[in-house]
């Protein structure tokens, strides 16, 4: 599972938690009991023509008396680039004019990032001066502290801990049993549980060397609970594999069952061309040389006969006289 799809998912269930974690005075002013995600938000409006899919798109109303809706807005990011800037502008520009109400951009970077919480700006600037500067908030995993995260009692900050740093670490395979256990007794159901796993299986990865050490401080009667977990999530993962590995397959085989379909259409679609031409050409066909025409099986034979047929006198110059 690619980054994209790990963290639309994480969204989708923890949008309110994530924003409470890095923005709390923002989240506060949101009702999340209006949340409503827009799945369709895609765009072919950019120059290249090219199309493109915002990540996340929500909308929410405020806690005000009015209630106005407004729009919450994640793009993820591998890592930091120049261009996302821009890219940020045109998202922010094109949710504008589809829906004309205030937007919340945020974005995340998984590596790099100045600091941990920032903002950058997209600037278009002529002679000199300012013409427009579009702000937006970033949270730079990675230049977070690891150890901080996992004592806040969050397990989404938990789970998110498994990407912040952990160079100050000086035992890196007991943060990630308290990761874990942090998720695993935090009261959530199994869907989310699992979900929160597979970010932290997917980002805190092991080295060959640290894995049965890890298994040996897992097994301790302690961890009895996380470990379950573990092997559950383990479980669900196989599954996923073998689904998609069973949908790979029914791809494959329509895509062979099409590929065999369009070659029979056309060597069915020559050997009728090949009864027309003769017939053309030689007049209404004894019964015995349409059957032989028909009799074809092979794609080869059929090309050789409309070669000659162009050439050829007579049904006996063809080889399908009496």
């Amino acid at each position: 599972m690619g980054h994209d799809q790990i963290f639309k998912e994480f969204l989708h269930a923890f949008l309110k938690d994530f924003l409470e974690l890095f923005f709390p005075k923002d989240e506060a002013r949101l009702d999340f009991g209006s949340l409503r995600f827009l799945d369709t938000e895609s765009f072919t409006s950019f120059p290249e023509g090219s199309s493109r899919a915002a990540d996340i798109v929500a909308e929410v109303r405020r806690r005000n008396r009015a209630r106005k809706i407004l729009l919450v807005h994640v793009e993820v990011q591998a890592e930091r680039r120049r261009t996302f800037r821009k890219r940020m502008f045109e998202y922010f520009t094109l949710l504008w004019m589809r829906h004309r109400v205030p937007i919340f951009p945020v974005a995340v970077y998984l590596r790099g990032g100045r600091s941990t919480l920032d903002e950058e700006r997209f600037v278009i600037r002529l002679f000199g001066r300012e013409q427009l500067v579009f702000r937006f908030p970033v949270v730079a995993l990675a230049r977070f502290d690891a150890r901080g995260y996992v004592e806040k009692d969050s397990p989404v900050a938990a789970a998110l801990a498994s990407l912040m740093s952990r160079r100050r670490d000086r035992a890196p395979l007991n943060l990630r049993v308290s990761m874990m256990e942090r998720v695993e007794q935090s009261g959530l159901d199994e869907a989310r549980k699992l979900l929160l796993m597979t970010i932290i299986e997917t980002y805190f990865e092991l080295a060959e060397d640290e894995k049965p050490k890890f298994e040996r401080l897992l097994s301790q009667e302690r961890y009895r609970e996380v470990k379950k977990m573990q092997l559950t999530w383990v479980d669900k993962m196989k599954e996923e594999g073998r689904k998609e590995g069973r949908k790979e397959g029914r791809q494959k085989g329509r895509q062979e069952g099409q590929r065999e379909g369009l070659q029979k259409g056309q060597f069915e679609g020559k050997r009728e061309a090949l009864l027309q031409l003769l017939t053309s050409k030689f007049g209404p066909l004894p019964e015995k040389t349409a059957s032989r025409v028909r009799a074809i099986e092979s794609l080869e034979q059929v090309d050789r006969c409309l070669d000659r047929v162009l050439v050829a006198s007579s049904l006996a110059d063809m080889g399908l006289g009496d």
